[in-house]
């Protein structure tokens, strides 16, 4: 009986294993020979998972997007609030190797997205889910008074946001903004909307 192959997970596989080299290289700097070999696959193995370099790099994004997902959930457990707003924002901050990584595909996928509204849309789809998690930790702390700021939600879910994608942009384009900076910058950001900052 022939092997049934769960493409869906071999996808996965595929770009849990060339991301890195994204990561690592940008996407220009490398062809679908290096992206098999990556995986472990021979040349031209990739056709029937993926097309070109597009769709691995809009795989690539949806993995980093996924991935800081998973960890956000796993560090806000059952917090709400305040603590589960920072801690949502940590995830997505360049604190570490493996968070630089995810900026650098990030990164390589807007310039894409700029020129391919398919992928503009995956773009505005992960923004928009990130906005509707803040909302729900933000009506959670105005709730219990550690907001107060009389700001739109809006206006301060932009401001986090922004903040955020600047930290992911700085990271690689003018790095020496150290983890302890970026928290502290986060914290201020926080305080200035009548959060108390989290030591």
């Amino acid at each position: 009986m022939p092997k049934i192959v769960d493409h869906a997970e071999r996808r996965r596989q595929i770009v849990a294993s060339v991301w890195s080299l994204i990561g690592r290289r940008g996407l220009d700097a490398v062809t679908m020979r290096d992206l098999a070999a990556e995986a472990g696959y021979a040349n031209g193995a990739l056709a029937p998972y993926f097309r070109n370099k597009d769709e691995i790099l809009q795989a690539a994004f949806q993995y980093a997007f996924d991935s800081t997902n998973d960890r956000a959930e796993e560090a806000i457990g059952d917090a709400g609030g305040l603590t589960a707003l920072r801690r949502l924002c940590r995830e997505i901050m360049p604190l570490d190797e493996n968070r630089m990584v995810e900026a650098r595909v990030v990164v390589a996928f807007w310039d894409r997205a700029l020129y391919d509204e398919h992928m503009a849309t995956v773009f505005r789809s992960a923004i928009a889910q990130w906005r509707e998690r803040m909302k729900v930790h933000l009506l959670q702390a105005r709730a219990t008074g550690e907001i107060t700021t009389d700001a739109l939600d809006d206006v301060v879910i932009d401001s986090l946001l922004t903040t955020l994608i600047g930290f992911q942009t700085r990271a690689l384009l003018a790095p020496g903004l150290p983890a302890q900076r970026q928290e502290a910058v986060l914290d201020a950001l926080l305080t200035a909307f009548g959060g108390p900052s989290d030591k």
